[in-house]
């Protein structure tokens, strides 16, 4: 539309109402005088411009004389009866927020908040077709700060009625329109309100005032999203009245970051570039996670479920999935992009779940969660872990030392805490932890052939250690302390932490030795204890040149050594002397065998 056009239609409106108008700064802003004189009032003429835009010209002096009466008509109520703005009390409820472009030229000073690059948070009085920005004259005449002012305007503005939400599906990629609120922008803020966040946040875009578009993030079709979403932002920014930004944006854990900047060539095509930020974030999500799904009991172990879990992948039987599976495919869909799972096979045999994503520990626990109490179990095909929640504890659970192997389990079984003390380890940092508590838990680690167990009972007064080479120890003290069984504070002789002890890497053979003998679970034979003293040595003596190095004890022999079995039994009185048993001994002489209950003991 041409802007004489334009001005020339707002004038006739203007004056049809007794008001005199002209154009100003570029024929953007109409000035009104009224009949009474009051004035000057200012409407800012884009947004008429781009409503006109959508419509044929024949239709242009109506809507143009309906926007302008609807302004006056406002202009007019504020004149007879003024909305009073030194009075606090009477304008707090009619605070509220809205987004608006980060550059943008109001005309006048104007209270905002930054809160991604592009778009700032702005502060009005909203009354009925009309809202009134809040100044900082008027800030300084209230009794609150900026923080607050925004804080109680936001509030007011989520409290309003919930936008609606309709879901659409555009070229592979599916997106949810919230509308219905002349604030709509504002609820960026606080998405997480609403059913539209993913595994990993979603993408919005808010170009105009009115309408936000979102799109979970639960995988790789994020890129497809990103691009669809970045075309709808450029061109609804240019055409749509009140616009807010042609960006995509990314909102994660409460917080908003730039996904992706659009620009428009001449021809009218759209480019969408990602920021570094949110390009690293679509490289992890070409990355799969898959589990296989089977009714706990149907395989024993690990191999047995990767078996079928490879049958169900190379040919699906088109049979209908048992009762279980079906009811955890169905909470799956009911919660949408929430839990971030897409079904690649169901049958009769169970079904292959798969997600995109670096973050498997956190695949893996929600998973656990939905197959618990269906009595459904789990295997994790990238660490060959059976999750069989059968005969479980529930208890949370994390293995794993560092971010790029951590995982959080829901539960405890047996067979797991045989697979975590056994398998892998990080020599240098707790490697299963469980807790009931912050300050009530029980952990392990393992450090050159030896574990150190710790508990933690409520304060740092009461946290206990002791030392072992004999991962069955380990397993059934652990266990007993999951299980509430009070037979692990027998089984081996805790000793209160020193904080100033930095634990197992300075602790010395001799306190080794000495929490070895004291346990009763320990069945260690005479040999078995020649063994250990001799592995000990070595361990406390420094190393010798790689060229003259001669160890003693093969680790195959300690491996043997620390599957001993492990039974605990009542202490008996002798057991506080065992420390000393080896004290006073020549080099070739061995400890006395009466004093070491054998294996069958």
């Amino acid at each position: 539309m041409p802007s004489h056009t334009l001005t020339s239609l707002v004038t006739v409106a203007a004056q049809q109402l007794g008001y005199m108008c002209r154009a100003t700064n570029a024929d953007e802003v109409a000035e009104f005088i009224g009949p009474r004189g009051d004035g000057p009032h200012y409407l800012r003429l884009g947004n008429l411009r781009r409503s006109l835009n959508e419509h044929p010209a024949d239709q242009w002096p109506t809507l143009v004389t309906d926007y302008v009466g609807t302004f006056l008509a406002e202009v007019d109520m504020e004149y007879t009866d003024p909305l009073d703005t030194n009075d606090f009390a009477t304008v707090r409820g009619l605070l509220r927020t809205h987004f608006a472009p980060a550059g943008a030229d109001t005309g006048i000073d104007v209270l905002r908040r930054d809160v991604a690059p592009g778009i700032v948070q702005v502060a009005v009085l909203g009354q009925l077709h009309t809202a009134v920005p809040v100044t900082p004259e008027m800030l300084a005449r209230w009794d609150i700060g900026l923080d607050e002012l925004f804080d109680l305007a936001e509030a007011n503005t989520r409290a309003d009625s919930r936008l609606e939400v309709e879901w659409k599906g555009y070229n592979d990629a599916y997106f949810a329109l919230l509308s219905g609120s002349d604030f709509a922008s504002a609820h960026a803020r606080w998405l997480g309100d609403y059913p539209v966040i993913g595994m990993y946040g979603a993408l919005f875009v808010t170009s105009h005032e009115g309408n936000v578009y979102v799109h979970p993030i639960t995988g790789p079709d994020a890129m497809t999203a990103m691009i669809l979403l970045g075309k709808v932002a450029a061109n609804t920014y240019r055409s749509e009245p009140r616009p807010v930004s042609p960006a995509v944006y990314w909102w994660k854990d409460s917080e908003i970051s730039l996904a992706a900047g659009t620009e428009i060539d001449k021809d009218g095509n759209v480019a969408v570039h990602q920021t570094p930020e949110f390009d690293s974030l679509l490289t992890s999500l070409a990355v799969t996670c898959d589990f296989g799904v089977v009714p706990a009991g149907e395989v024993d172990t690990a191999l047995d479920a990767l078996a079928l879990y490879e049958q169900m992948c190379a040919k699906s039987d088109n049979s209908a999935a048992p009762p279980a599976v079906l009811d955890l495919l169905a909470e799956i869909a009911s919660r949408g992009a929430a839990v971030g799972f897409v079904t690649a096979v169901a049958d009769v045999r169970g079904a292959v779940l798969r997600t995109w994503g670096p973050s498997r520990g956190q695949h893996l626990l929600a998973v656990l969660k939905l197959t618990k109490d269906r009595d459904l179990a789990v295997l994790d095909v990238a660490t060959g872990h059976l999750y069989d929640p059968r005969d479980r504890v529930d208890i949370r659970v994390t293995v794993g030392a560092h971010d790029h192997d951590m995982r959080t389990l829901p539960y405890l079984t047996a067979a797991l805490l045989e697979d975590f003390v056994v398998g892998a380890a990080d020599p240098d940092d707790p490697f299963l932890f469980v807790e009931r508590d912050n300050e009530n838990y029980i952990r392990t680690r393992r450090h050159e052939w030896v574990y150190e167990i710790e508990h933690r009972a409520g304060s740092a007064s009461e946290h206990f250690r002791v030392y072992t080479m004999l991962h069955t120890v380990v397993r059934a003290v652990i266990w007993a302390w999951a299980c509430g069984d009070p037979s692990w504070t027998l089984a081996v002789q805790w000793r209160r932490v020193d904080p100033e002890t930095p634990g197992i890497e300075a602790a010395q053979g001799q306190e080794i030795l000495q929490d070895e003998l004291s346990s009763m679970a320990s069945g260690m034979t005479v040999d078995g204890l020649a063994i250990l003293e001799t592995f000990l040595t070595v361990r406390d003596t420094p190393l010798p040149a790689p060229e003259s190095l001669d160890l003693a004890v093969d680790p195959s022999v300690l491996r043997e050594l620390g599957s001993a079995p492990a039974e605990f039994v009542t202490p008996s009185a002798e057991t506080d002397g065992t420390a000393a048993l080896t004290e006073g001994l020549d080099d070739d002489q061995e400890p006395p065998e009466q004093h070491f209950p054998n294996r069958n003991e």
